[in-house]
Order: structure tokens, then sequence, then C-alpha cells
């Protein structure tokens, strides 16, 4: 799968957030779509200047205690921590690989899926978790038989924006173009 163009398409959906946030699922998450799952996690990062651990567990516990699924730039003022533009794209490109591995591992014809398949089925687990990808059993049947029309009407998620949906939709179309 090419990396590249999967990590231009999730700043692209995801958007790219130096400081924390919670998503719509509600993890406290940073950067591209990166869940920090709890306060161990978000001591490892490297945040700019190096926080005191105490910095970030509060920014952590604000975040956490905050609503959820607010636009990004809502949970701005609530926290200090920072990553920088390089720390941002480190955990995207480690994050890609450790979906890619899951992905290859789950779905034994991962890897003689069409290149645009394979885009449309990793935008979909970065943004359910591979395990939500998991419970579109007519999808997976339509990748498994490359039937990719199916699979484009298929693929269609409830709660995220409708060309994002278009778009992973077209993705397997153009694997049936060829």
């Amino acid at each position: 799968m090419n990396c590249a163009s999967a990590a231009e398409r999730l700043k692209k959906f995801e958007g790219s957030t130096s400081y924390m946030y919670r998503c719509s699922g509600g993890e406290v998450t940073v950067g591209v779509g990166h869940a920090i799952f709890d306060v161990a996690l978000a001591l490892q990062l490297p945040w700019t200047g190096t926080p005191a651990p105490a910095l970030i567990a509060a920014d952590f516990a604000r975040i956490a205690a905050a609503d959820k699924g607010l636009v990004a730039t809502r949970y701005e003022k609530l926290t200090q921590c920072r990553l920088n533009d390089e720390a941002v794209d480190t955990l995207l490109r480690s994050d890609i690989d450790a979906f890619e591995k899951n992905l290859s591992a789950r779905l034994p014809a991962w890897h003689s899926y069409p290149e645009p398949a394979q885009q449309a089925l990793f935008d979909m687990a970065y943004n359910l978790g591979v395990g939500g990808l998991l419970k579109f059993h007519n999808l997976l049947a339509a990748c498994a038989s490359a039937d990719w029309e199916t699979a484009a009407t298929e693929c269609r998620r409830g709660g995220i924006a409708d060309a994002r949906n278009k778009e992973t939709a077209a993705l397997f179309r153009q694997a049936a173009a060829g």
C-alpha cells in the first residue's frame, strides 16, 4: 500500500492537531487521529519543550473530562502541551505501519487487493478501528471475491462526512476499473 497516499488522505479527513483533543468516539487524541488511551501514553509523547509530567497529566485529565466530539480547535485552550509537525508526522507513520500490519494479519488476501481497494479498506480501518472494519461482513465478502462494485456500495459508514464515504466508494470503483 502506498503509505504517502494513505497519510495524505488521513490528514485530509482526520485533520492534524498539535494538541490533545477528544475525538467523536471519546478518546483523547493528538496528531492525525492518534488515540492516547491513558496518561502513561501521553507521558511518552515528545511534547515540545519537554513539559513536566504533572503538566502533561493535567492536560490529559482536562481533555478526558471535556465534552467529546467537538471541533478540535475547541480543545486548544484546555491544554498547554504541543507536538511539533515532525512529531505528528512520526506518529502518523508509526500508526500507518501498525494498522497496515494489523490489516495484513486480519485479512489474509490484503496484499492481493488492488491498491485503491487497499487504500479504501485502510481508511475505514483507521477511522473505525480494525475491529470496526471487520463488522462490515458484506463488504469483506465482496472484497474476498474481488467484487469491487459491491464493495463500493457496502462501505458506507455512519457518523462521518459524506465526502469521506464518497471517496472511499470511489476507491473501490477504481479497483473495479482496473
